[in-house]
């Protein structure tokens, strides 16, 4: 029997709540694992470069620096890694730009398009 390896998904989200939502709305998803999560710009890049991952999703308003700098320093690092997907309160077309040139795959508004971005990770799963 083939067994499909999961998607593992980390997480870059300081709001507690967001955070359980997500984490709870993936943990339902087949194939689909959340690995980790960081609240901070320092933490999740220390995590993301040290470990395996296929997906992050990355809040760009953190308690300690920003999800900008996260994607600009993985983008800086010049290594692959696995999809970066924002999911932001700030749905700006200038900073959807911004992070798309920063490395970002997908854009999505945490205040409206969560079910996108949930399908959007089901549809890498499969």
């Amino acid at each position: 029997m083939d067994v499909k390896k999961k998607l593992k998904v980390f997480l870059i989200e300081d709001a507690q709540r967001i955070r359980s939502v997500l984490i709870e709305v993936l943990q339902q998803t087949d194939n689909v694992e959340v690995i980790g999560f960081a609240e901070s710009e320092k933490e999740a890049l220390n995590q993301l470069r040290s470990i395996e991952w296929d997906v992050a999703i990355v809040d760009i308003g953190l308690r300690e620096g920003s999800g900008l700098a996260v994607l600009s320093g993985l983008k800086s690092d010049g290594r692959h890694y696995g999809s970066r997907l924002v999911f932001t309160s700030n749905p700006s077309n200038a900073l959807k730009t911004r992070t798309m040139s920063l490395g970002a795959e997908g854009f999505f508004d945490k205040s409206r398009e969560m079910d996108s971005l949930v399908d959007h990770i089901q549809a890498l799963a499969h």
